[in-house]
């Protein structure tokens, strides 16, 4: 327990951004130092996530997860630094596999790794991974709170992506089983196709006058409408038969008994804008290739949150705990 060896951790910090690429680092992840200095600027956006769900792929997590959420409150991420916790007699390779992976995507993401706290202890029964991120915002804020009556309610790619290929990931026999190899081998990959990092929504919109963003990760769709509807002080009305949910998803869902629009939806943006707005949007997304659809609308001053669909109205659930645990508790020991 305790400190990394100098000489591991030197080699491990190889994989970190380096203050000899850029004149944005003055002082980096380095040996010795308690501490990153870098170039700022006038708005600066913070934001942190640890990455507890699954232990592989963690790389992709940690950079996505993170970033994600500095996109959705309009900014542009610029560093990251990670508390990297390690159980006892973790073998080096696997640190070295960890270190290249964050490195790597961070690098995918046009962001610097600059450094952070790395420490082997008990406390972990795995090896965990806490992020935080630091960005700039150029242009105007996008935050929850900013949804308006009259605003509509914008979707990108499909509910449950980010839990859906977890399940794939943590239970592969149950989830072959109901998949099939093939279908399976898909949904494993859209960790990275279409993904689960929202930077290219948030590039791609940057001259659209959003009213608010969210990233809906834990709780899922149905918790990011929540969070808007609340923080906003309005109600929504969800269009239900408008919420892509893909045919895996449904499958596992119903075989873990798991509502998709409660599920984990890391790679997802959701957003509001004034009708016009969103067509032009929706014109700019359909042209990267992102699918996306208006999912409702932004109801009056402390409206309820509801879904509906040709059954009827009902209000929209509220997930105090992801769909995914539910799943999870049938993990084979």
């Amino acid at each position: 327990e305790g400190k990394i060896p100098e000489g591991i951790l030197q080699d491990l910090l190889a994989c970190t951004a380096n203050k000899e690429d850029t004149e944005d680092i003055i002082i980096g992840a380095e040996t010795g130092e308690d501490a990153a200095v870098v170039k700022g600027n006038k708005r600066i956006i913070i934001s942190a996530d640890p990455i507890t769900f699954t232990g592989e792929n963690i790389g992709i997590y940690t950079v996505a997860v993170n970033c994600n959420d500095i996109v959705a409150m309009g900014g542009i991420p610029k560093y990251l630094t990670t508390t990297i916790l390690i159980p006892p007699n973790t073998h080096k390779d696997k640190l070295q596999s960890v270190f290249k992976e964050i490195g790597y995507y961070a690098k995918e993401a046009g962001i610097l790794w600059i450094g952070g706290h790395t420490e082997v202890t008990d406390a972990a029964a795995r090896l965990i991974v806490s992020g935080q991120v630091v960005g700039f915002l150029t242009g105007r804020l996008t935050p929850s709170s900013g949804a308006k009556p009259g605003d509509v309610i914008i979707m990108t790619k499909w509910a449950g992506l980010e839990g859906t290929t977890t399940l794939a990931r943590e239970m592969p026999e149950i989830t072959k089983k109901i998949l099939g190899d093939e279908a399976h081998s898909e949904v494993l990959n859209w960790i990275t196709d279409p993904g689960i990092s929202i930077l290219t929504e948030g590039k791609t919109l940057r001259e659209i006058n959003i009213s608010a963003a969210h990233d809906p990760t834990e709780g899922g769709i149905a918790t990011g409408i929540h969070e808007i509807a609340l923080r906003s002080g309005t109600g929504a009305t969800i269009y239900k038969d408008s919420v892509f949910i893909r045919e895996e998803t449904k499958a596992l869902a119903k075989e873990f008994n798991i509502d998709p629009l409660g599920l984990l939806s890391s790679g997802v943006f959701i957003f509001t804008a004034q009708p016009e707005e969103a067509e032009k949007a929706l014109s700019l997304l359909k042209d990267k290739g992102i699918d996306t659809s208006v999912i409702g609308k932004i109801t009056g001053k402390n409206k309820e949150v509801l879904i509906t669909s040709k059954e009827g109205t009902v209000k929209l659930p509220v997930f105090t705990a992801d769909e995914i645990i539910k799943a999870l508790r049938k993990k084979p020991e």
